[in-house]
């Protein structure tokens, strides 16, 4: 680990072009700085026996880097995803780790659910679910945590060939769940004859990158640190390491002045015009739109024939998210039809950064034009304390102007 300054950065970048794991990603962050006490405390919260988490120095291919050991005596190696959302919703976490870990397990659940043409309550993890994956997402989310909850971007998935044996046998790499979570992800080949990428690896960065726009190179900013996790494998071509950056991303310049240049992405708008859906089914599609990856959705009140009140549906989102947007408009509306069409999106620089209010940490979306708390977090303290959350959130705003210079 290296880096200068005891500012704590508010961008975190990813480097997965020869593949990811989950204790590649865990050790990453342990390796930039993250406390293996704090990620050992959030683990032991589940309130599960029988397992130690070890840390320590190793080289690939000549590079330093950290490897993290989970050793485990848990028998129990199939476990229902219902039963690990549970257990993840009752733990003593703070809300951030909790919210990405769950995140992280629906996502491998969909994704074990489509391949193996189930629904998700019947999906029963093997491999991801055995206690070294549960160690390796808590974990990693908790790390994530403790470096200050940085907003995360990440390059592309390196992806080997050949095959790897699984719970129902030998199948081929990409493993048929990886390439499920895949889908309009950025990858890269690697020269390497086995798994490079794995499904628990790749649930993590995909529930960790929140948007489209954020996968590719590193973003604009100034280097803080570079942390790299070793896998357990040690393969002859290349350096089996992740490698995780920690950056303070472009903003006021020396003058005062902020940087307010917008980045052009290609996105897609699809609407629909129903008037036969009730307003909690809009509420549900916009919500889950939002979670299937979608820039954005929302409903408007419309006029239709005849003097009908409607409403008309809109979601924006990346190209290669249409068809799976195509499908839950059909499936919660039942329209018979709609319209598309290519959109520039104009998107100003922004980054994410943490005050405390209370005692409890309060998200900061800060863009070059103002900063506003997040709304979850503000209502979470306004529920512990009584007060109101509109008095929370100035009180928040408050704090974060008192941090700017």
């Amino acid at each position: 680990m290296n880096g200068t300054g005891d500012r704590t950065p508010s961008g975190l970048w990813i480097n997965p072009a020869v593949g990811v794991a989950g204790d590649m990603l865990l050790a990453a962050l342990v390796d930039l700085g993250a406390s293996l006490d704090a990620v050992r405390a959030a683990v032991g919260s589940l309130g599960i026996d029988g397992w130690t988490l070890d840390a320590g120095g190793t080289t690939r291919r000549g590079l330093t880097a950290t490897s993290v050991t989970v050793h485990a005596e848990d028998g129990q190696r199939h476990r229902p995803w219902s039963a690990i959302d549970a257990r993840l919703a009752d733990a003593d976490l703070p809300a951030a780790i909790s919210r990405g870990a769950r995140r992280t397990f629906e996502l491998l659940a969909r994704a074990e659910a489509a391949v193996h043409g189930v629904e998700m309550d019947q999906v029963h993890f093997h491999e991801v679910g055995a206690i070294d994956a549960l160690v390796d997402i808590v974990g990693t989310w908790a790390a994530w945590s403790d470096l200050g909850e940085p907003d995360v971007s990440a390059g592309p998935v390196g992806l080997g060939v050949g095959t790897v044996a699984m719970a129902h046998g030998t199948v081929a790499v990409p493993a048929p769940a990886t390439l499920e979570l895949l889908r309009g992800i950025p990858t890269v080949p690697v020269d390497a004859a086995g798994e490079t990428a794995t499904p628990t690896g790749v649930a993590l960065l995909v529930s960790m990158v929140d948007s489209p726009d954020r996968w590719g190179a590193m973003p604009a900013g100034t280097v803080h640190s570079v942390g790299r996790g070793a896998g357990s494998w040690d393969p002859p071509g290349h350096a089996n390491v992740v490698t995780a950056v920690a950056f303070e991303p472009t903003g006021p310049t020396a003058d005062g002045e902020v940087s307010v240049e917008t980045v052009l992405i290609e996105t897609v708008l699809i609407e629909t015009t129903v008037d036969d859906v009730t307003p909690e089914v809009l509420g549900h599609l916009i919500d889950a739109a939002i979670a299937m990856g979608a820039d954005d959705a929302w409903v408007l009140p419309v006029t239709m024939k005849k003097s009908r009140p409607g409403h008309q549906v809109r979601v924006l989102c990346s190209p290669p998210l249409v068809p799976e947007v195509r499908g839950l408009l059909a499936r919660e509306t039942g329209t018979l039809g709609w319209r598309e069409w290519s959109v520039t999106k104009h998107e100003l620089p922004r980054h994410e950064t943490v005050v405390e209010l209370d005692g409890r940490p309060v998200r900061i979306k800060v863009g070059p034009h103002g900063a506003k708390p997040e709304h979850d977090d503000v209502v979470g303290i306004a529920r512990a304390s009584g007060r109101a959350a509109r008095d929370v959130a100035a009180e928040a705003a408050a704090a974060f102007r008192d941090t700017l210079p």
